[in-house]
């Protein structure tokens, strides 16, 4: 059987409970604190447990996150924790690395055994970590800098083929711009990530990120856009939906990327700068051609007439020459998505350490049983793609 070679762009690191005390400049230590693992339920108290494996054991195994910024707790919860559905196979996935505490070698033993050339990582607890409110732009910045410290390290010691995303905070453009140059010369990173929750007073379009644009575009380094659900600086969550904490993941996700790629297309950044490469990731691909389609209708003069100007191309093709959409392997969006773009603009990933990626070694082998997809498509999906999305130097 022909073997089809692969790039993960979407796997994630687990930051260990001495990250801060190891690498964030002393006078911020006492403010942030964070864990994250997978224990047994018993051992989790006072910890946001995200799911647990279906099995019939009353101490299940159970993913759990903490994150405390000035006092401030995340994943946000309304009293309890909500019922959850427990998921199948996490036992079997990830005790073992759990108990490790997911180190480099891990990810290296993954991907040999995965079959997965390369992979990209984003965080975990940077999911949420600088999205307290009110925090001061020197210490997000802080934060940022330190996981992206605590990453290049991760990274030299995980084989040659894992490769981290520079984590920013937009509440100061110049620092990112910055940091972003650091991480790619120090740690040859080959991204760059953010939550789109906007924080601070900046919006992705506005004239101060311009520069972190130009910076990522001279480089050819994508922009990563990854959402969480469970900040604090997502209030649009709590006041449409409160006490629906199950629907925030799917709502946070799915609106975090339409929000965010409306406000790069019309908001004119692709306009702007036509090198830029933005991804769009884990919320699946249907969304594409529903919204592309929605964001045309504005071009078209929208409502009573309200054209957007200083726009030359249409979404779709904005989309074709600067995007891409992340997909897991089982998704039906995947074929819809090819009809509204074509099929080179679609990547894949595992998601590996996280629940939703459990079922990682079969990532590859799901994808070329999803039916209704041609070969050649799948093939560019594994690793084309991607290879265009990220600066990779492949042997």
């Amino acid at each position: 059987m022909e073997r089809y070679r692969f790039i993960d762009g979407d796997a994630h690191v687990f930051e260990p409970e001495d990250i801060w005390d190891n690498y964030l400049e002393k006078k911020y230590q006492s403010q942030v604190k964070s864990y994250v693992n997978y224990k047994r339920a018993s051992e989790l108290s006072g910890t946001n447990t995200i799911s647990g494996d279906a099995s019939d054991d009353p101490d299940p195994l159970t993913f759990g996150v903490r994150i405390e910024v000035n006092g401030q707790v995340m994943p946000f919860t309304e009293g309890s924790d909500p019922p959850r559905e427990p998921l199948s196979d996490l036992g079997d996935a990830y005790e073992k690395w759990a108990k490790e505490g997911f180190p480099p070698t891990v990810y290296k033993e993954v991907m040999d055994k995965s079959g997965i050339d390369y992979m990209i990582v984003y965080p975990t607890v940077g999911l949420w970590i600088t999205h307290a409110t009110d925090l001061e732009p020197e210490l997000a910045t802080a934060i940022r800098r330190a996981y992206n410290t605590w990453l290049g390290d991760f990274c030299a010691d995980a084989g040659g083929r894992v490769f981290g995303a520079t984590s920013i905070d937009l509440r100061d453009p110049e620092a990112a711009v910055l940091e972003v140059r650091r991480c790619v010369k120090e740690y040859g990173f080959k991204g760059v990530h953010f939550n789109p929750t906007p924080v601070g007073q900046h919006r992705l379009y506005d004239e101060a990120c311009d520069p972190l644009w130009a910076e990522l575009s001279d480089m050819g380094v994508p922009v990563g856009v990854h959402p969480g659900s469970g900040n604090l600086s997502d209030m649009m969550l709590y006041h449409y939906l409160p006490r629906l904490q199950n629907t925030y993941a799917s709502v946070a996700f799915g609106l975090g990327n339409m929000i965010a790629c409306t406000a790069f297309m019309m908001g004119g950044v692709l306009e702007r700068h036509p090198k830029l490469k933005i991804i769009f990731l884990e919320s699946g691909a249907g969304w594409v051609a529903y919204w592309l389609e929605r964001m045309q209708s504005s071009l078209n003069g929208g409502f009573r007439g309200l054209n957007i100007p200083g726009l030359s191309m249409s979404p779709v093709e904005y989309f074709q020459r600067q995007c891409f959409v992340s997909a897991d392997q089982d998704d039906p969006g995947i074929k819809m998505a090819i009809e509204a773009i074509g099929d080179d603009n679609i990547t894949t990933a595992t998601d590996f350490s996280h629940p939703e990626g459990r079922r990682y070694g079969q990532a590859v082998e799901m994808l070329l049983g999803l039916p209704g997809i041609s070969l050649e498509s799948k093939r560019k999906i594994l690793w084309d793609n991607p290879l265009k999305a990220y600066p990779l130097e492949v042997s």
